[in-house]
């Protein structure tokens, strides 16, 4: 858990503090694990470095969260570790890595040409054979010495499951925030905790208000790629 450092004017009463958990991880190809299965598919990863000039020039500099986000980022580069890392920083370095140099997810319930079964025919095919497969619709830079075939998933479906517990005795006010990376390419985990909080009980927005405000602030700092947000608000059950 992460202790979400209020500011000035944040309304929380002074014997409760708050806290938010990110409860999934990025399905990156440069992710050991998925690293791993990738190349044991005969598979391979690559990484490219750069800085999102784009990004600035698309920000919105009359949105009043943009503005306090970026505040924050360079205040925070003297003090902390958050420094150039920070999502909304619009000169930082960015890492993205590609399974077989083209897609920067590893696993996905589409991109059908990376898996194993869409690409295999059963027909006259021995049992040596059946795993391995090739697609003519891949155009990838493969390596000099590469054999061109495939052998299980590059690209996995299966998803990573958890399970957290809700009401613990103590804790008030939760809710799920859900993104994909057009909101978390440009917004750090406490900035869109700090803006939800703020809509949800400062503001008394409903969820799904506050989840298109969210995504409408994504494209304000500059995302260009596609932004998805849900967000799910949890009430405790009161007893009379």
């Amino acid at each position: 858990w992460t202790k979400l450092d209020l500011e000035a004017g944040e309304e929380v009463p002074v014997a409760f503090s708050c806290f938010y958990r990110e409860v999934s991880h990025v399905h990156s190809p440069s992710r050991p694990d998925e690293r791993e299965r990738i190349q044991k598919a005969n598979g391979w990863v690559t990484t490219e470095t750069e800085i999102p000039i784009g990004q600035l020039q698309r920000m919105d500099f009359c949105d009043e969260d943009v503005v306090g986000i970026l505040k924050r980022h360079y205040l925070d580069r003297y003090s902390s570790s958050r420094g150039e890392s920070s999502s909304s920083a619009p000169q930082k370095m960015i890492e993205i890595s590609r399974v077989c140099g083209d897609l920067a997810v590893s696993r996905a319930l589409g991109d059908h040409d990376y898996k194993s079964a869409y690409n295999t025919s059963f027909e006259n095919a021995t049992d040596e054979l059946l795993s391995e497969w090739h697609s003519p619709m891949l155009f990838l830079p493969f390596p000099d010495d590469h054999s061109r075939r495939f052998r299980g998933d590059l690209v996995s479906p299966i998803p990573e499951l958890q399970r957290i517990q809700l009401a613990v005795s103590g804790v008030f006010d939760e809710f799920l925030l859900l993104a994909c990376d057009g909101l978390w390419d440009v917004m750090d985990p406490d900035d869109a905790i700090r803006v939800t909080r703020g809509l949800l009980y400062e503001k008394k927005w409903e969820a799904k208000r506050a989840a298109a405000r969210l995504a409408e602030l994504a494209i304000h700092l500059g995302s260009s790629d596609n932004v998805t947000v849900i967000l799910v608000r949890f009430f405790k059950e009161t007893k009379n």
